[in-house]
């Protein structure tokens, strides 16, 4: 499965452990420190988007 990590701190390294070890693809890292250089033409290969930011940026994350 092609991943989207949505919101990369603690959570998301996390997830992307397990992901990886599971064999699952991760398809771009979404976080505060990247966003400027975010192309959401990435999403489009992602099968799932797991989000994991906190909770007063998660609906502006909705609209990626």
């Amino acid at each position: 499965m092609n991943i989207a990590l949505i919101g990369y701190g603690k959570m998301g390294r996390a997830i992307e452990e397990i992901a990886l070890r599971r064999g699952h693809s991760i398809t771009c890292k979404i976080s505060s420190q990247n966003l400027s250089d975010f192309n959401p033409r990435v999403l489009q290969w992602a099968d799932v988007a797991i989000e994991f930011s906190t909770p007063e940026s998660a609906f502006s994350n909705i609209s990626l």
